[in-house]
C-alpha cells in the first residue's frame, strides 16, 4: 500500500497513532468536546460602565466600590492552562513536582530570536491541550477551546501545524478541528485585526488564545500609542472573556540582546504574567526557559525534531547543558592559571631587575604599582612565589637556583 504523505511527510499510520497515543497520554483522559458542548460555561462579562465620557461620578463611585478588594473579599484562584512537571533535584528524594503557566484572564508573551523554534514550543503546548498530555506538559483544561492565529506565514505552512500536531498525538483530523480554530492572517492588516480579534473572542469564548506574532496588530513595534491600547486591550479581553492570550514577539536582533522588539515588546514584558524564551542549540535542539514570571518561575524543558516528529528532548538537552558547563569550567580555570602565571612572573622580574634581591615590603610595593593590585592580593602572590619560583634569604626575597640562572629582563 502507497504510504500517505501531505507536503512530502509521511502521516502515522493507525498503528502508529494508536501507539503515539499510548505514550504520551495519561489513562482514562476525559474524551475531546466540542466547542458547543462549552458554550453555556463561559464566563460572563461584568456589567460595569466602562466609557469614560458617559460615566457620571456616581458611576464611578459606584464602579471603585465593586472593584474594592479587602480581607474577606473572595478572590478566585488564578487557573493555568498548562502545568510542566520538574524533578526538585535538590531534595533526596527527587521528588516531582508541577509549575502552573499561563493564567487565564491574564496575557503572556513568547520570545525569541528568528528561527529559534517559537512556533515547534506552540505546538507542544497545542498538542498538550488536545490530548491531555504531552511529553512534561500537562493540560489543566478538560474542555479546551482554542485560538490560533497566525500572522506571519502563508496557508500552506499554517496547515503544517495542524498536521504535526495530529502526528504527535495521533489524533484524527476531525477531532483537532473540534477544538481548534486556526486562521491565517496574514492578508489582514493592523488596522482591523484588534478589532476582529475582540469580536471573534467575545462570540466564540475559547480559552486559549496564540497570536503568532503579534507585531502584525500595530503600525510599528515602536509605536508607542498604539502598544499600549493594544496591551490594555488585550488585558480587558483576557480578563472579559477568561481566556489566556499568548503572544510570540522575535527578540532584538543584536545576538546580546534578548528584549522583545520596541514599545511593543517593552510593555508586553511588563505586562505579560509569564514570559517564555525559546532558544535553539547548535544540533537542534529548542528549550523553552522561563524569562519572567510574575508567580513561580517555569522549569526548562526541551523538543527536538526527530526524522519530521517533534519528540521529547530534555535528556539530549541536560547532556549539552552539562557539556556546555564542563566546557565554561575549564576555560575559567585556563584563564586562572593564565592570570596567576602572569602575575608570578611579573613579582620574579621585579627581583630579577633589583639584582635578584629585594626586601619583601618593597616587593610588595613595586608589585602593587605595577599590576594595580591591592595589598592581600599581592601578598597571596608572593605566597605562591615563594613555594617555587623565589625564597627567603637572610630577610629578602631571593631568585630560586633555576631561576637565578636567567639573565636580568629591562
Amino acid at each position: 500500500m502507497e504510504e500517505k504523505t501531505f507536503i512530502g511527510i509521511p502521516l502515522p499510520g493507525e498503528e502508529d497513532k494508536k501507539q503515539l497515543v499510548q505514550n504520551n497520554t495519561s489513562s482514562n483522559l476525559p474524551p475531546l468536546p466540542t466547542f458547543e458542548q462549552t458554550a453555556e460555561n463561559s464566563t460572563s462579562t461584568p456589567d460595569v460602565p466602562m466609557d469614560d465620557e458617559k460615566m457620571t461620578d456616581e458611576d464611578i463611585l459606584k464602579l471603585w466600590e465593586g472593584l474594592r478588594i479587602t480581607t474577606k473579599t473572595d478572590v478566585p484562584e488564578l487557573e493555568p492552562i498548562i502545568k510542566v512537571s520538574y524533578k526538585e533535584e535538590d531534595k533526596d528524594d527527587h521528588k516531582e513536582s508541577e509549575v502552573g503557566i499561563f493564567t487565564k484572564r491574564d496575557i503572556h508573551g513568547i520570545k525569541a530570536k528568528q528561527k529559534q523554534g517559537k512556533t515547534t514550543v506552540l505546538k507542544v503546548i497545542l498538542a498538550a491541550l488536545l490530548l491531555g498530555k504531552m511529553f512534561r506538559l500537562k493540560s489543566c483544561l478538560e474542555n479546551p477551546k482554542i485560538f490560533w492565529l497566525d500572522t506571519e506565514q502563508q496557508p500552506s505552512d499554517v496547515k503544517q501545524i495542524l498536521t504535526d500536531v495530529g502526528k504527535m498525538t495521533g489524533l484524527s483530523g476531525s477531532e483537532i478541528d473540534e477544538h481548534v480554530n486556526l486562521y491565517p492572517l496574514r492578508s489582514r492588516t493592523y488596522k482591523t485585526l484588534l478589532r476582529e480579534l475582540k469580536v471573534n473572542v467575545n462570540a466564540h469564548r475559547p480559552d486559549v488564545v496564540f497570536i503568532d506574532g503579534v507585531v502584525e496588530f500595530v503600525q510599528s513595534f515602536n509605536d508607542e500609542i498604539m502598544s499600549h491600547d493594544l496591551i490594555k486591550e488585550q488585558k480587558i479581553l483576557a480578563n472579559d472573556c477568561n481566556c489566556a492570550i499568548i503572544n510570540v514577539l522575535h527578540e532584538n536582533k543584536s545576538s546580546d540582546d534578548e528584549n522583545m522588539r520596541g514599545h511593543l515588546g517593552s510593555m508586553l514584558s511588563q505586562a505579560a504574567s509569564t514570559v517564555i524564551q525559546c532558544v535553539k542549540s547548535n544540533n537542534g535542539t529548542i528549550t523553552a526557559k522561563n524569562s519572567e514570571a510574575r508567580h513561580a518561575p517555569m522549569p526548562d524543558w526541551s523538543v527536538r525534531y526527530d526524522d519530521d516528529c517533534i519528540v521529547d528532548a530534555d535528556e539530549q538537552a541536560q547532556k549539552e547543558k552539562l557539556l556546555k558547563q564542563m566546557s565554561q569550567k575549564e576555560r575559567q580555570q585556563a584563564e586562572k592559571e593564565k592570570r596567576e602565571r602572569k602575575r608570578k612572573d611579573a613579582a620574579v622580574q621585579i627581583v630579577r631587575n633589583n639584582g635578584g634581591s629585594i626586601t619583601r615590603d618593597e616587593l610588595k610595593q613595586k608589585l602593587m604599582a605595577k599590576l594595580e593590585l591591592g595589598d592581600s592580593t599581592v601578598q597571596e602572590i608572593i605566597r605562591m612565589c615563594l613555594k617555587s619560583e623565589l625564597r627567603m634569604v637572610d630577610g629578602k626575597v631571593c631568585l630560586s637556583p633555576s631561576e637565578s640562572q636567567n639573565e636580568p629582563t629591562a
